[in-house]
């Protein structure tokens, strides 16, 4: 009779290699948790900063309607900041005043570290207030990452946009002088500057002129004579580009003082593709012009005018825009009495427009000097919002 032999049983063998692979797809996933899960948050964070830097910039304007004028309060201002924050999916956000530098105030106006701030919604706007900062969280879901026990993650971000009195920015390299009161074939001046165009106010602030998104005021068709003491002229605001290219591509420029000389481009044929410019881009839209007029010396603006020359540049205008025309017809139709497509009010003209070019919009303000910063602003000041942080 043969003996049989059994050999020993390993035991436990086979549940280690069940826990090392249980343990390299628990690795695996996340590793592609990580990866997966890290791009997202990134995305995440990009559309928060994009919300963010959208609410601090809409509670910024709500500021800026209230230094020029219009009446708004700490309430306003928070519906500005929280609309805009809700349409972005920012999950909860604070708002903060800041002075025109992004620094934080108290509730007395002064400056203070953050968590003394005056808060967005905290019943009053401080004195000096002219600036909104924004801190805003979004959480969202995750996706591989729920099996390693992470459901969701946050994203957040700061921004801070400040108003005040804008003095420089991107200009139409035009000019033209603000006192013109005739335009048959030749431009003539008259004794008043810039008091000939009555200023626009803020959309819905003048119940005279109710049409949603446009400013509240007459509209002008502004004559751009090519010849004569009252002519308009294309200025050189940037010696590396062409006329044509200026519109396109405007440098931004900021006079700290006015008046200030400026050159005239010396290319041919430049209003044709700035006007074709304007009304392929800029209908609807804010742009700011150089103006001159006759209270210095005795040339219309200042210096030797026309081609080849300078112009003295005496005060700047933030013009709101319906069309630009340029024909080679003096009497041209889109430059003559008429009804705004716009608004559907009766254009405003001038004694004997008989321009073969004209300018259409509204004066919404003029600039006479400064650059952006704090302080009081008066009527005759235009006021900017600037995204700082």
């Amino acid at each position: 009779m043969s003996a049989q032999v059994q050999l020993p049983r390993r035991s436990g063998s086979s549940g280690q290699i069940l826990v090392i692979a249980v343990l390299g797809i628990l690795a695996m996933i996340g590793g592609a948790a990580l990866v997966l899960e890290g791009g997202n948050a990134y995305a995440q964070q990009r559309v928060v900063q994009n919300g963010a830097d959208a609410a601090a910039n809409a509670g910024a304007v709500t500021l800026a309607q209230r230094l020029g004028g219009a009446t708004r309060t700490d309430a306003n201002v928070l519906a500005s900041v929280s609309s805009i924050a809700t349409a972005n999916s920012i999950t909860t956000f604070t708002g903060r005043y800041t002075n025109v530098s992004g620094q934080y105030l108290d509730s007395g106006g002064n400056t203070t570290a953050v968590g003394s701030a005056a808060l967005v919604g905290g019943g009053a706007i401080p004195p000096n207030a002219q600036g909104v900062a924004v801190g805003g969280t979004r959480a969202f879901p995750t996706f591989i990452g729920r099996a390693i026990g992470f459901n969701s993650f946050d994203a957040s971000a700061d921004a801070t946009a400040v108003t005040g009195r804008l003095a420089g920015g991107p200009f139409l390299p035009v000019v033209f002088p603000v006192s013109i009161v005739a335009c048959d074939t030749n431009g003539s001046l008259g004794s008043v500057p810039a008091d000939n165009w009555t200023l626009s106010k803020p959309d819905g602030e003048d119940s005279a002129y109710p049409v949603d998104g446009l400013p509240d005021g007459p509209e002008y068709i502004v004559p751009l004579c090519k010849t004569g003491g009252g002519s308009f002229q294309i200025l050189d605001l940037d010696p590396s580009q062409r006329c044509d290219d200026e519109v396109a591509n405007p440098p931004s420029i900021q006079w700290d003082v006015l008046p200030v000389d400026v050159p005239s481009d010396n290319g041919n044929n430049c209003a044709k593709p700035i006007a074709e410019w304007v009304n392929a881009n800029l209908v609807g839209e804010v742009v700011l012009i150089p103006i001159c007029d006759n209270t210095v010396g005795t040339d219309p603006c200042g210096t030797e005018g026309g081609s080849h020359a300078t112009y003295r540049i005496t005060r700047v205008a933030a013009f709101f825009i319906e069309y630009m025309s340029d024909t080679n017809n003096k009497n041209n139709p889109l430059c003559r009495n008429r009804t705004s497509a716009m608004s559907g009010q009766p254009l405003q003209t001038i004694a004997g427009n008989g321009s073969s070019s004209c300018l259409v919009g509204w004066f919404v303000r003029y600039i006479d000097s400064g650059p952006v910063g704090l302080g009081t602003v008066s009527s005759t000041d235009s006021i900017g919002v600037q995204l700082i942080k």
